[in-house]
């Protein structure tokens, strides 16, 4: 009754508005005899004056009513598309947001991380928003695009998601203020009503609906043999880096194993592994380095004791600066950082990395490096690394910065000595064999003679000590390193700091601070059998180190 008591009031004012009165008067017409069919088939009574007029055939009210129907439709189209036309005014300042709130309007046009969702918190958020921030201070006033800071946002949410929050900044003006390829495209108005109120929450709502229009999908990831999965398939897993030769005979004696029958059919392996260990080409004559590295004590001494302390990989930045004229990278500072683990890789948690870089530009130096350490096995760059090492070396070329890897091995079982070994790579542009990868090229690695700041590598020490000392990961340091030798692995580490401190500081001061090193270790540290696991003559056993 109301919706056609609207149409008739429609309809007259048009009648009497307009001046071709026959079309109007026969709608007008039209809807007064529904009023009356209507009238009757209800039976309470009410008289209408349109009783009096003629009346039109069952079919052509039908016909009528979907008329009406388009009539209304159109008229909405129309207006609709009238403001589709329409572009949001370009944001007129650079606007600065506070890294530790979140606003009402960021919940609005970002709802899914505030609706009580597991995987989507307003602190995973936070992180991916300030991260985005950070990265356009770093990079402005170049334009900052979704590409380039997916790389250090791995597991805090999908590509979309992450795409969503960076269009919300760019509409809003905290990022990619000034340059060109910012776009910014009114979208359709969907609620009139919210129009006639404000304009404010209107752009808004409009942007939650444009936001929320980009579908979301589900993260997919390769499991070890190359194949397409789900994440949450390969949560709690662990995988080992393989060299070509062990990966070739494990295949083998796969191939020897009777075959289980299984109603699910397995999916078929691949030929792409992407934990598969690739050995490093040497510079020659033929291809020169391109520049020098020169490595501080105080750098080998953190990375050296930070990777002695995990059985799981360990990852952090490395500080330095670089000389276009002499072509030389000095790396001056290493910063430990927390690490992100998906059962396949060691990734670098963001909050964390940012945390990194703000520490390194304080005491001065620029980003020009990262370092991970390979536990138990060779320190030689993985498929995975190779790809990770390209992507950063690609972001800071651009402006014209340099970017090297790092990767330490504390307890490799080919290893014979009790030194840890680093290799210190680029990836070249050079294309393997087979098409699938680029080649990793090892520097020759100098030894800068500064001493290190004391109190700084003392302080870092706390820090590893108090992250991993209760840790599943965490090394037994007092236990034997390994079955043939007679060193515990705190011995070890000792021994890998007094190599690097012997050329750039005398015996003494060198066997104090090892003293104090040791100290720290006995003091804080607990072994599986202070946690209550006693074991005779226990040893780390190198499976366990290829978690």
């Amino acid at each position: 009754m109301e919706t056609l008591s609207s149409s008739r009031i429609t309809f007259w004012t048009e009648k009497e508005s307009t001046s071709d009165k026959k079309p109007v008067e026969l709608n007008d017409l039209k809807c007064n005899k529904l009023m009356k069919n209507h009238d009757k088939h209800d039976g309470n009574g009410i008289v209408d004056d349109t009783s009096l007029l003629p009346s039109p055939e069952p079919c052509e009210v039908q016909k009528d009513l979907s008329d009406n129907e388009m009539l209304f439709n159109s008229s909405c189209q129309m207006e609709e598309e009238h403001h589709e036309e329409e572009e949001l005014k370009p944001p007129e300042q650079e606007v600065e947001i506070d890294r530790n709130t979140i606003q009402e309007e960021e919940k609005q046009a970002i709802p899914e991380f505030f609706e009580g969702r597991q995987a989507k918190t307003p602190e995973r958020y936070l992180k991916i928003r300030n991260y985005i921030l950070d990265q356009w201070e770093i990079c402005k006033p170049k334009y900052l695009n979704k590409t380039s800071v997916r790389p250090g946002l791995k597991n805090c949410g999908d590509v979309n998601c992450i795409g969503r929050i960076h269009t919300y900044l760019e509409l809003i003006g905290a990022i990619n203020f000034g340059c060109e390829q910012a776009v910014y495209n009114r979208p359709q108005p969907v609620d009139k009503v919210r129009i006639r109120d404000r304009k404010d929450a209107v752009e808004a709502y409009q942007l939650a609906q444009r936001l929320q229009s980009m579908r979301t999908r589900r993260r997919r990831v390769r499991d070890p043999w190359g194949n397409w999965c789900d994440a949450k398939d390969l949560e709690g897993q662990t995988f080992e880096h393989l060299s070509a030769e062990e990966l070739a005979r494990r295949r083998e004696e796969e191939k020897c194993k009777p075959i289980k029958s299984s109603k699910v059919q397995r999916p078929t392996k691949s030929s792409f592994d992407p934990f598969q260990l690739i050995p490093c080409n040497f510079f020659s004559e033929g291809k020169q380095e391109p520049f020098q590295v020169k490595v501080a004590s105080e750098a080998l001494l953190i990375m050296d004791l930070h990777a002695h302390v995990s059985m799981a990989e360990v990852i952090g930045l490395l500080g330095g600066r670089y000389s276009e004229v002499d072509k030389i990278v000095e790396v001056c500072a290493a910063e430990p950082c927390n690490s992100l683990s998906t059962g396949l890789q060691c990734e670098m948690d963001p909050v964390s990395q940012t945390q990194a870089s703000e520490a390194l530009a304080v005491r001065g130096y620029s980003v020009i490096g990262w370092y991970h350490s390979h536990p138990a096995f060779d320190p030689n760059p993985s498929l995975r690394d190779i790809d990770t090492q390209a992507k950063y070396q690609s972001y800071f070329s651009r402006g014209g910065a340099k970017f090297i890897g790092m990767i330490v091995s504390p307890y490799n079982r080919n290893n014979p000595l009790p030194y840890s070994q680093i290799t210190c790579l680029v990836i070249s542009d050079e294309i393997s064999p087979d098409g699938s990868y680029r080649l990793p090229y090892k520097f020759e690695v100098q030894q800068m003679l500064e001493e290190p700041q004391w109190g700084l590598v003392f302080e870092k020490t706390r820090w590893i000590i108090e992250k991993y000392r209760l840790s599943h990961s965490s090394v037994p340091m007092d236990k034997i390193f390994r079955r043939n030798s007679d060193l515990t692995c705190l011995q070890k580490l000792l021994e890998c700091l007094r190599k690097t401190l012997s050329k750039v500081t005398n015996r003494f001061i060198a066997e104090e601070f090892l003293t104090q090193i040791e100290n720290l270790f006995l003091s804080n540290y607990k072994s599986k059998q202070g946690n209550g696991v006693a074991e005779e003559n226990y040893t780390v056993d190198p499976k366990e180190l290829l978690m």
